[in-house]
């Protein structure tokens, strides 16, 4: 059952269009990567799936609700999503641990709220981190805090866009296979923006792939060398055969 759908998705951004009738559907439990070179949409694509863009047109649908179309959108807090954008976003002024804090569903007791967000962080691998402060973390330690975060207010719904970008590739592979871990763990649905095939990626994943702010391709990863040519098809076709079986 898809949790997430969009059909006909349009968007503009300072009058120029940025998604171009996207349609497609992502089943609950299940991992996606959004690919697609620079500038082809992926961002404003996963801004839309959080209610952070209004659309021009068409609907997204989240758990067979309406969550869009271009006379509605639901504010990102009611649509159980955590959101991670590129760069780690965290509040100057309070550190690691009450970042995590910020995550937490309002339900949990006031002084329960620190051993919560310390367990996030634990679970991340990020303990180490609970006192400081977002000046004082590393590349590497400020993405661990930033998805602790967005993990501490328990969605269904994980978006990541671009989550390893400029860390050193020893670390990037560990963060998402972390990532990977957690989302089983989880019972997560998640879908990861990023422009290149990662080395955990599996063939049998979902891929979306954007260009231009058009839909191009759907469908397992193993299945992309067969899509229609384009260049960046074919730089994709060479990283999937160094991936292997």
């Amino acid at each position: 059952m898809p949790l997430i759908e969009c059909q006909g998705v349009s968007c503009r951004l300072g009058g120029q269009v940025v998604l171009r009738d996207v349609s497609f559907s992502v089943a609950e439990g299940s991992w996606a990567w959004l690919l697609g070179p620079t500038g082809s949409g992926k961002t404003t694509l996963l801004r839309v799936l959080a209610g952070l863009e209004a659309l021009d047109a068409g609907t997204v649908g989240i758990d067979g609700q309406l969550a869009s179309n271009h006379e509605v959108t639901l504010v990102p807090h009611r649509r159980a999503i955590g959101l991670m954008f590129q760069e780690p976003s965290l509040w100057p002024h309070l550190d690691a641990l009450a970042n995590v804090a910020l995550g937490l569903p309002r339900g949990v007791k006031s002084r329960g709220r620190k051993a919560a967000a310390r367990e996030w962080l634990e679970r991340l691998g990020a303990a180490e981190s609970a006192g400081r402060f977002p000046d004082q973390l590393s590349g590497g330690e400020a993405r661990r805090v930033t998805l602790a975060r967005a993990l501490a207010a328990r969605p269904r719904i994980l978006l990541l866009d671009e989550p390893t970008a400029h860390i050193d590739i020893h670390l990037r592979e560990g963060l998402m296979r972390q990532v990977r871990h957690l989302h089983e763990g989880l019972a997560l649905t998640t879908l990861c923006v990023t422009h290149q095939i990662e080395p955990p990626m599996q063939l049998s994943d979902r891929v979306l792939l954007l260009e231009d702010g058009q839909l191009r391709f759907a469908g397992p990863l193993g299945e992309l060398a067969g899509a229609s040519g384009s260049p960046y098809v074919e730089v994709l076709r060479r990283s999937i055969d160094r991936l292997g079986p």
